[in-house]
């Protein structure tokens, strides 16, 4: 074999490893944010408002920083069933109308009628 023959093998295969690495690593992103979902629902189920913050809240951060919008309107949806669950109805009024508009935006109607459904539960008839 010649040398270019080899280092072009050598590039394909360093090529494939860059190529796996990033998917392993985006799966990871993916379980690692669906596990604080996770727990974020499953504390506010059990009454534990300030714990489900902490997660819903690690969920926000890590959907801006990863730019994914989906995660980012369930975050904020979530937050802000926490704080109307605390009493808190302005800021819930907040992240709702901010999940309510994300979700619009992104076209997910499911998520603007759950959505609608928080903000119709707060606003006094």
């Amino acid at each position: 074999m010649d040398t270019i023959t080899i280092l072009g093998a050598i590039l394909l295969a360093y090529g494939g490893m860059i190529l796996i690495y990033y998917r392993s690593n985006l799966k990871e992103k993916g379980k690692k944010t669906s596990s604080l979902m996770f727990n974020g629902v499953m504390s506010m189920r059990r009454g534990n408002f300030d714990k489900a913050l902490l997660y819903f809240n690690s969920v926000y951060e890590n959907s801006i920083e990863n730019e994914d919008y989906e995660e980012m309107a369930e975050a904020m949806y979530h937050i802000g069933l926490v704080y109307k669950e605390k009493g808190k109805n302005k800021k819930a009024m907040r992240y709702l109308n901010g999940a309510n508009e994300l979700y619009d935006q992104l076209g997910d109607n499911e998520g603007t009628e759950k959505t609608i459904n928080a903000i119709e539960s707060i606003i006094p008839n």
